[in-house]
């Protein structure tokens, strides 16, 4: 028997996320029958998509062994920039391509300073957490800005196609796009080389210095891309979006999908379990009205179980 338990551990690992979604999903439906229906499992993705977003986004960064904790003010900014384009009579496809681009370029700057200057992922993506949050509050101040008469911009956090949030399509197309790059493309295979050793990654002849750069990119992209969204549902945008927790989030997201904060291992498909994970333990606690400091204490007791599981594996 002693024997057998380890095999059946080994076997059930991989499916452990997927089944305590579904453990989590019969007690919900169990304790309030609400919780199945069509309408609130529609809202638990809507809820997700800009942290899902997000955390596809820097699943490839994890994946090298970096972080990006920049992406709360970088949401931020793409609003502000985005707003600004906006009352300055510019068409959607240049204020949406700036907001992008605001986001872009932090993750761009990011990235050159880890990947060319080799300084500490979590030290640059620090300190532009706090440069790009004040050159944000210093472009819109700390108040709300309305975002009027602006139908097209508003159809993207609010409208629907066939009954289901644009918001929603978005996250899987992103999400299509980003597990394209890691199954089909070099891409993916330069990512988990540069995670399990870059020097030899570098010596293998990949551009490791080039794509470090652009993963950084690619992750602050889905921030300015759920900034947008964010801005766009509330018809608001402000500088103190996206505050602290904003990251804690997205990177609890990477790694309850199994990605390892050491780099080398990591998928962008589970990357979408952990996300959906989260959002189904939130939804349930609110629907149970769990007050939010036992939901803090739950998720971070999760985040720190899954940690711990990880590095057991």
């Amino acid at each position: 028997m002693s024997a057998l338990s380890p095999n059946i551990a080994t076997r059930l690992a991989p499916h452990a996320l997927p089944l305590a979604i579904a453990a989590f999903v019969v007690v919900f439906s169990i304790i309030e029958p609400a919780f199945l229906k069509p309408d609130n499992l529609v809202g638990i993705v809507r809820q997700v998509a800009m942290v899902g977003i997000m955390a596809t986004c820097m699943t490839f960064v994890i994946m090298t062994g970096g972080i990006d904790l920049s992406v709360g003010p970088v949401l931020a900014l793409s609003g502000v920039v985005a707003f600004f384009a906006m009352e300055a009579g510019y068409p959607l496809p240049v204020v949406l391509a700036a907001g992008l681009a605001a986001g872009v370029a932090v993750g761009m700057v990011s990235g050159a300073m880890i990947a060319f200057f080799g300084l500490p992922p979590i030290i640059v993506t620090l300190a532009m957490l706090s440069i790009v949050r004040g050159s944000a509050l210093l472009l819109g101040g700390p108040d709300l800005h309305s975002i009027r008469d602006q139908p097209g911009f508003t159809f993207i956090g609010t409208g629907s196609i066939a009954g289901i949030p644009f918001s929603i399509y978005l996250f899987i197309a992103v999400s299509l796009l980003v597990i394209f790059l890691q199954k089909m493309t070099p891409i993916g295979i330069c990512v988990a080389a540069i995670g399990e050793n870059e020097r030899a990654a570098f010596l293998s002849g990949h551009r490791t210095r080039t794509t470090k750069m652009w993963l950084y990119a690619i992750s602050a992209f889905g921030a300015a891309l759920a900034g947008i969204i964010q801005s766009s549902q509330v018809h608001t945008a402000s500088a103190t979006y996206g505050e602290f927790g904003t990251e804690l989030d997205v990177i609890a997201s990477v790694v309850l999908g199994g990605t390892s904060l050491m780099g080398g291992n990591g998928s962008v498909a589970r990357t979408i379990i952990g996300v959906m994970f989260l959002g189904i333990m939130n939804n349930g606690m609110n629907i149970l009205n769990v007050s939010i400091d036992i939901q803090l204490i739950a998720k971070g007791a999760i985040i720190a179980l899954a940690l711990a599981l990880a590095e057991r594996g």
